[in-house]
């Protein structure tokens, strides 16, 4: 089925308002901060999604399913620990389509993609074999949705929020986003995430925002000093450097 610009507007504003309502409501700090950052993180998402959606050569069903999952995938981030929110998302988002008269069968659709989008990685078994085992108890409706959440993760935007997340805790220099970036970590976290790709065209996504990333890297690594090769003089040395007036 087809939702009318009307129904879309009335999905989007209703997860917009939730999230609001339920940081607050729930006493997390910064609470209207982390409801806008979650809220750009979903039109992230969707924006991943439209992608994916044509590279996928989906149809108009499959699409409204998806971006609508898409709009909710983390409606309850705020509401239950990060393990749970997938599960609560997808009872938020069918309470909220029963109540607007959609069909039962698309309603579990919804549900279905939502439940799926998020799932917890062991360090104890590979993790590729874990993503086939995933990926084969999945819709292909889920595994879009899946995928356009995992790119979030991946490319400028991790770059970004590992800035930001730096900025949150002190006020770093240049250099020092520079060493931090360039130390090896977040790259790495971006290439595991990429091993989590499971349709084709969020693979060839995944790899184009890996080679943006280690492209940026590397110019950092030619362009910025990380190290200062000077030591800080102790009080002693630079009062012996002062120069006599």
């Amino acid at each position: 089925m087809a939702l009318s610009q009307a129904q879309w507007n009335r999905v989007g504003q209703y997860v917009r308002s939730y999230l609001q309502r339920t940081a607050q409501n729930y006493g997390h700090k910064n609470a209207e901060y982390r409801a806008v950052w979650r809220w750009m993180h979903t039109l992230n998402v969707l924006k991943n999604l439209d992608a994916i959606l044509d590279g996928e050569k989906a149809g108009d069903d499959a699409r409204d399913v998806c971006r609508v999952a898409a709009l909710f995938h983390d409606v309850d981030h705020y509401t239950v620990d990060t393990q749970y929110h997938a599960l609560r998302g997808a009872e938020t988002a069918t309470a909220f389509l029963k109540r607007e008269g959609h069909p039962a069968q698309y309603v579990e659709r919804v549900a279905e993609a939502i439940r799926g989008h998020h799932h917890d990685f062991s360090d104890d078994e590979p993790i590729d074999e874990q993503v086939a085992r995933i990926a084969a108890g999945l819709s292909h409706e889920a595994r879009m949705v899946m995928d356009a959440e995992t790119l979030d993760k991946i490319g400028a935007n991790n770059i970004l929020q590992s800035v930001l997340t730096m900025s949150a805790v002190s006020h770093p220099q240049i250099f020092e986003v520079t060493r931090e970036l360039t130390s090896g970590w977040p790259l790495e976290r971006a290439r595991t995430w990429a091993q989590t790709l499971v349709t084709t065209t969020g693979k060839i996504m995944g790899a184009q925002r890996l080679d943006f990333y280690e492209r940026l890297l590397r110019q950092l690594a030619e362009e910025v000093v990380a190290d200062d090769p000077f030591p800080q003089p102790s009080q002693l040395t630079q009062e012996s450097l002062q120069v006599p007036e």
